[in-house]
């Protein structure tokens, strides 16, 4: 079910089909209140807004209502979108806004992930042209979930710096924007959550720092800071004020 924002639009402008118009126009129709826009934007962009959510959260139980989520906060917000960034990217924001959200609300770890879910997530369909090995299905599927069970001990907001940079390959400057940090905070969060990420994937029987070569993840000079450790806690410091820009 698509839920969906904003008053439908008194008229019907004739012109190209809502398919075919570019990004800036979409928006503009959007503000404008017209439901065929919101449709639209939907219809681009959920796909991608449930891949996002299901590899940052690794859980597909409730992805379907945080999509719902995600596209309710952006239609509110859309009036104060200014193009600074792309829609793509300013949606990605929302999407980490609403994963962390789910992440701090987390009373029990999730069921294991099967490799076939993240398979399709991560890397669509061309990968169902690389059979392989049960043997190596199963060793992927416990990789995965080791992983997963080393992020769940991470603080949410160490978490979301870790797999953007790692996973993501997104750099300070882009994660900075996402999770609405400075630079700095993020490089800080990011050291420490190497460190605890690699401690217990350690602690859960996975290779250590060395063997996967982590940078800093098990020790080594810290991040320059004048706040020490505490500039990567959980707690709430202003990463989640406000709505998406």
């Amino acid at each position: 079910m698509i839920v969906l924002v904003g008053k439908k639009s008194g008229s019907v402008e004739v012109g190209p089909a809502l398919g075919e118009l570019d990004e800036a126009e979409l928006v503009r129709r959007c503000k404008a209140g017209e439901r065929a826009a919101h449709d639209e934007l939907y219809r681009r962009f959920r796909r991608q807004v449930a891949a996002n959510l299901f590899r940052v959260l690794g859980d597909r139980h409730e992805i379907e209502d945080l999509v719902q989520e995600v596209f309710v906060i952006a239609f509110r917000g859309l009036a104060s979108f200014r193009h600074e960034a792309r829609l793509g990217t300013w949606l990605y924001r929302v999407c980490v806004n609403v994963a962390l959200g789910r992440i701090r609300s987390r009373t029990r770890r999730p069921p294991p992930l099967s490799v076939s879910d993240l398979e399709s997530a991560a890397h669509g369909a061309a990968l169902a042209d690389r059979p392989e090995s049960p043997e190596r299905a199963l060793e992927r599927r416990d990789d995965v979930a080791r992983v997963y069970r080393a992020l769940d001990r991470l603080a949410p907001k160490k978490r979301m710096v870790l797999y953007l940079h790692e996973i993501e390959g997104r750099d300070l400057k882009e994660i900075a924007y996402l999770v609405d940090a400075n630079a700095v905070t993020v490089r800080t969060r990011l050291f420490y959550a190497r460190r605890e990420f690699y401690r217990a994937l350690v602690e859960d029987g996975g290779p250590t720092p060395a063997q996967v070569g982590g940078d800093g993840a098990a020790g080594g000079a810290g991040p320059r800071t004048a706040r020490g450790d505490d500039a990567g806690d959980d707690g709430d410091d202003g990463d989640g004020r406000g709505g998406p820009r």
